[in-house]
């Protein structure tokens, strides 16, 4: 696995491009700043594009990130061979050897966008809560996963 290079940055947004419909909103400039900042990892054809917060946001209707939490923004692949599970997961362990990090990796995604939830609940992500964007005219599910320790102390239900 390996961070994006400047290079790379047309040939991911190639990428991005066959699918705009997925992507509607990733732009060549988002793309080389998130690479300018090391937030893009670019390999065996699969872009991950992530943050880790520098302050507590909301993300779902009932969940905040904390602070040193992981957003995991977008992750494209070029193949369906398995390396999009395969990255996902040296992602997790990247994630998971930050010393400054929480271990803790959130994701919203489309509801309707079938195929991305059942390879996040492949790689064993949990359905945590909903989301909404444009004002409540797209809905969305958030995902979590923990990648540290016995994290679910932390975590009361509701």
């Amino acid at each position: 696995m390996r961070f994006a290079r400047e290079k790379d940055s047309t040939e991911i947004y190639e990428l991005y491009k066959k699918n705009r419909k997925i992507f509607p909103n990733i732009t060549m400039g988002h793309i080389t700043n998130r690479i300018k900042k090391r937030e893009c990892i670019y390999t065996e054809g699969v872009v991950i594009i992530f943050r880790i917060l520098q302050k507590t946001v909301k993300i779902g209707n009932n969940t905040k990130c904390q602070k040193s939490d992981c957003i995991l923004n977008q992750i494209v692949t070029s193949f369906s061979n398995g390396s999009g599970s395969r990255n996902l997961n040296r992602f997790f362990d990247y994630i998971g050897s930050l010393p400054h990090a929480s271990g803790v990796i959130h994701l919203s995604v489309r509801s309707d966008n079938d195929r991305a939830k059942k390879f996040f609940e492949r790689n064993e992500m949990e359905l945590v809560d909903k989301t909404s964007w444009g004002k409540g005219k797209i809905e969305g599910d958030v995902y979590r996963k923990m990648v540290k320790g016995d994290l679910d102390m932390f975590f009361t239900p509701p």
